[in-house]
């Protein structure tokens, strides 16, 4: 198996990395948001009286716990949530670097068990065909999987992420000079296409006249790919990018060409701050809270766990006012505000996909299922799905 680590409690890392995220906002999906407040607030009311002490957490990483995106973002937030339930280092378990779609994904599952974890976490999509192999045979385990499928002890989780994702786009087209703005995407996975498409609707909501260019870079992790991507779009004439990866190499090129771009999975500022104007932050620790507590208490529901702004799992880091004009800024926030008032409905009807197919009717939204489950273009986006 490969580097398997017990996870260390020292949250001062996770403090600088989640510091000055922006304002919560409400779902678009009020039953589901108001399921999840009375779980949240019932695990929190009875943490202290919960023995937390019968849980053992596996989680499969598909790159390292400080690999500046994706799979650190999940890992501080599982040591988060440890922290917040008084879970011990010896009750965690990370697996790193663990290749996905492999069959060492599949012995791990067995090696987790085997140490006695009772809840196993697939922190990547990669991981589905063996999750959903191994909760069967496990049926005393549970099972999580991001995106995955649902049985008795196994559920999937994911986070609705799309306003978030709506406000990177609605800034990034605020600060552009041209109607043309770029993306930059590791792989054609769904999660990665509906970012995609909230961003697009974004960018259109501050101009009609908005595209967003797509390029993909079809790998989780190239740094160098990455650049060259953004580079090829910077030289097209677009000056604003948005970003889902988990590199600093767009933000450098971004800053290089003396342009703009979003960071993604945690606050890219630091790392170009002439540059971004904001990033994409995730929480998991709302979802994964969630879990921990159901099999401490033997509560277990098979359920999409998912959280939004609102319940602190999709969040904006702070506006970068040194690069963005005050009245920009002030249409950010407003734009934000009309959103939480439920005056702005992301990605509501009419919606059209790139061959001018109706996607939803006026008035109309996507269930969570639909949005998971996204494989179309809008129609101001450019570029093929593979």
């Amino acid at each position: 198996m490969k580097k398997v680590l017990a996870l260390l409690l020292a949250l001062s890392m996770i403090a600088c990395l989640f510091a000055g995220c922006g304002a919560s906002q409400e779902t678009t999906e009020p039953a589901d948001a108001a399921a999840e407040e009375v779980t949240e607030a019932a695990a929190e009311e009875t943490t202290e009286e919960v023995d937390y002490s019968t849980v053992k957490i596996g989680i499969m990483l598909s790159n390292t716990v400080t690999d500046g995106g994706w799979n650190q973002a999940m890992y501080t937030s599982l040591v988060k949530s440890a922290e917040d339930l008084g879970l011990t280092e010896d009750q965690i378990v990370a697996v790193e670097s663990l290749p996905e779609g492999s069959a060492e994904a599949a012995s791990t599952i067995v090696q987790l068990v085997d140490e006695g974890c009772n809840l196993i976490i697939g922190a990547s999509s990669g991981y589905v065909a063996d999750i959903n192999a191994a909760y069967q045979t496990y049926p005393d385990v549970y099972f999580a999987q991001f995106e995955g499928q649902s049985g008795d002890n196994y559920c999937p989780f994911s986070c609705y992420d799309i306003e978030a994702l709506f406000m990177c786009g609605y800034a990034a087209a605020l600060m552009s000079e041209v109607n043309e703005l770029g993306y930059v995407a590791p792989n054609p996975q769904t999660s990665v296409i509906r970012g995609i498409n909230a961003f697009a609707a974004g960018a259109k909501a501050a101009n009609p006249d908005a595209t967003v260019q797509v390029v993909w870079v079809n790998s989780w992790y190239d740094p160098a790919g990455e650049k060259e991507s953004a580079n090829s779009l910077l030289d097209a004439g677009i000056q604003c990018l948005g970003y889902n990866g988990s590199t600093t190499s767009v933000c450098q090129a971004a800053k290089e060409a003396g342009g703009y771009c979003t960071g993604y999975n945690i606050d890219m500022h630091d790392y170009a701050p002439e540059a971004v104007i904001t990033s994409f932050v995730w929480d998991w620790s709302p979802q994964f809270k969630e879990m921990i507590t159901q099999v401490a208490t033997d509560t277990w529901t098979s359920d999409l766990k998912i959280s939004d702004m609102a319940g602190g799992s999709a969040t904006l880091a702070p506006w970068n006012a040194d690069i963005m004009p005050e009245e920009v800024i002030a249409q950010c926030e407003e734009m934000y505000q009309a959103i939480i008032d439920g005056e702005v409905v992301v990605l509501e009807g009419p919606l059209y996909d790139q061959s001018g197919a109706e996607l939803l009717a006026e008035g109309e939204t996507f269930t969570v299922e639909e949005l998971i489950n996204c494989y179309w273009f809008l129609d101001n986006v450019i570029g093929d799905l593979p």
